[in-house]
């Protein structure tokens, strides 16, 4: 079998799009950690240089990662300045002021969930408190700024941080047979409609250039999961969580 795939190119089983995006993805997820973990030594060694910082960041990005500015497509000098930035700014936590302003001028619910603010649950019998969850991790260089910050709820706030991208999560389980269609749909774990949520936002903002942000607010909170081709069977890659009609819609900024 694997002999057969490696010749086909992966195109075998109709998800060859959906994995090639899996791999990129996971590559670059990789490829990002390993940056800011060279930036966070570089700026450990020369904390108050910073022009030998972005010297010896780019000798170690093409030296140890062999990542040159052959291989990258935009202003390399940019782009290493942009990884110091980002690994500068990982320890920054949200302000006060910062939350109250997020929530006041976001929807009063849970963007991941939908679950209301005040309203009464069984995890939160004094009314669910929000708090305030980085859109795009601060782990992968994520801005603690307003454009990159929306109200979660607790629970969704600690749970996505095992899976700040979908390629982050553990997809090769998720696969049942039609017989499996109640139950299985039933008990797909939190972090799988998670990474099902964070999938559709992410294809929904590259596809419409949105802001990750905006792309989580036009698709709306996650809804049950359903399956998109009711001719193919239910895997990862053939699951949805959202509203559908919601993503038809072409996002135009503000």
């Amino acid at each position: 079998m694997a002999d057969t795939l490696q010749g086909t190119g992966l195109r075998l089983g109709r998800r060859f799009s959906d994995l090639t995006n899996f791999f990129v993805g996971a590559s670059v997820l990789h490829l990002q950690q390993r940056l800011l973990r060279l930036a966070h030594d570089v700026r450990e060694q020369y904390p108050l240089d910073r022009s030998q910082q972005v010297m010896t960041l780019r000798a170690r990005a093409c030296d140890t990662i062999q990542l040159t500015p052959l291989e990258y497509r935009g202003d390399f000098g940019i782009f290493i300045e942009e990884v110091l930035t980002s690994a500068e700014q990982m320890p920054k936590e949200p302000s006060r002021g910062l939350k109250r302003t997020v929530i006041r001028n976001s929807p009063n619910y849970c963007y991941s969930c939908g679950r209301e603010f005040g309203a009464f649950f069984e995890d939160a019998p004094e009314g669910l408190k929000p708090t305030v969850d980085h859109v795009w991790p601060r782990a992968l260089g994520g801005d603690t700024i307003e454009a990159n910050l929306l109200p979660a709820c607790g629970a969704c706030n600690s749970a996505k941080g095992h899976i700040a991208a979908w390629q982050m999560a553990w997809i090769q389980p998720i696969v049942f047979a039609d017989i499996d269609e109640t139950h299985a749909l039933s008990s797909l774990s939190k972090e799988a409609k998670m990474a099902l949520h964070v999938r559709a936002a992410m294809s929904y903002s590259q596809q419409n250039g949105s802001s990750l942000k905006d792309a989580f607010l036009a698709i709306g909170p996650r809804e049950p999961p359903v399956r998109i081709d009711s001719e193919q069977g239910y895997d990862f890659f053939n699951l949805r969580v959202h509203d559908d009609s919601r993503t038809s819609v072409i996002w135009t900024p503000n």
